[in-house]
């Protein structure tokens, strides 16, 4: 199977390309700015099975394509005269961006509008949680995100601590949870590995293998994000996860992380930043909830369950497609 993207959420596309044997076409688009979003190498290596085009008219001139995956409405309005089957793939949630933006859109006018492009398109929905789901309010399908547990192991926890993975955080502070980060992390050794070129504690990883050793070094892996804006995890947590990392946590009804188990959880920052000592000071307890990190991922969040889930998927839209010329 041939599908043709975009390059958005470039961790998730190399996740896709690493669990499917298809080969994939990643388009470079050009931002707003002007700036071509080229495939960026230190955030993950450019899977065997897919190839970069500088074009949409460069990708279908070079070959014939199954369906097209879409990230944004951009994507899908590039896409619009392409008559294959189209994917429009909801990774957040339509409230964060309407906060981060702090947009007075009228959401309800939005909505409607995009519903007439993705019938125009015939275009099918899919979101990455139930969450992302409620939060559009839109049929589609719902194929939860995995970790590859063969690809982050090795976690020792060296480092007495705290890791985040998280690009402006305080940009976006109130939905990936400025405020707890602050409340939680002063004085605690800490790295946020991300582009927040506003904060001394951060840098940008030089590497997929730089991301995982940091994964395998710090003690206590913590997550912020801010409900109903966002899961109760992401990619990055699903990794740190995989490589045998504990994590601290506030209080979230879709979180994978049960206190004492995978890691500490609390309702308030101020807690939180208590419990994350216990983790600090004790790095057979830290060892131990890690280990229960990684079993929880393998049995919840595995890639055979992500790549059944995206071929049954890509098989229907293909057999749709399929009677709709026959009829």
């Amino acid at each position: 199977m041939r599908v043709l993207t975009f390059n958005s959420h470039q961790p998730y596309l190399h996740l896709l390309a690493a669990a499917l044997p298809w080969s994939f076409g990643i388009i470079t688009p050009r931002l707003p700015s002007g700036e071509i979003k080229a495939w960026d190498p230190q955030i993950r290596p450019l899977p065997v099975n897919a190839k970069v085009y500088a074009s949409l008219q460069e990708a279908l001139q070079d070959s014939p394509w199954d369906w097209v995956l879409t990230h944004n409405i951009q994507d899908l309005l590039d896409a619009r005269n392409i008559s294959i089957p189209k994917v429009f793939l909801v990774h957040g949630t339509l409230s964060g961006r309407i906060l981060q933006d702090r947009s007075t859109i009228d959401r309800a006018a939005y909505l409607r509008n995009l519903q007439l492009l993705l019938e125009v398109n015939r275009c099918r929905v899919v979101y990455i949680s139930e969450l992302k789901r409620q939060d559009w309010g839109m049929p589609g399908e719902i194929i939860r995100s995995a970790a590859a547990i063969a690809e982050y192991a090795g976690y020792r926890g060296d480092i007495r601590g705290v890791l985040l993975v998280c690009n402006h955080l305080k940009e976006r502070g109130a939905m990936m949870g400025w405020e707890t980060y602050q409340t939680v992390c002063r004085d605690i050794p800490q790295l946020v590995l991300g582009k927040n070129p506003n904060l001394s504690s951060s840098r940008v990883a030089a590497g997929w293998d730089d991301l995982k050793e940091q994964f395998r070094s710090f003690r206590v892996y913590l997550y912020t994000p801010v409900y109903p804006y966002e899961d109760g995890y992401n990619l990055a947590l699903l990794e740190a996860m995989a490589t045998g990392m504990p994590v601290a946590a506030l209080t979230h009804a879709t979180s994978p992380v049960r206190d004492e188990i995978e890691g500490v959880v609390a309702s308030n920052a101020e807690v939180l930043r208590e419990r994350i000592f216990s983790l600090l000071d004790n790095p057979e307890e830290a060892r131990k909830m890690g280990e229960a990190a990684r079993a929880r991922i393998e049995g919840e969040f595995p890639m055979s369950k992500f790549k059944n889930a995206w071929q049954s998927f890509a098989l229907r839209l293909i057999r749709d497609q399929s009677r709709r010329v026959g009829d």
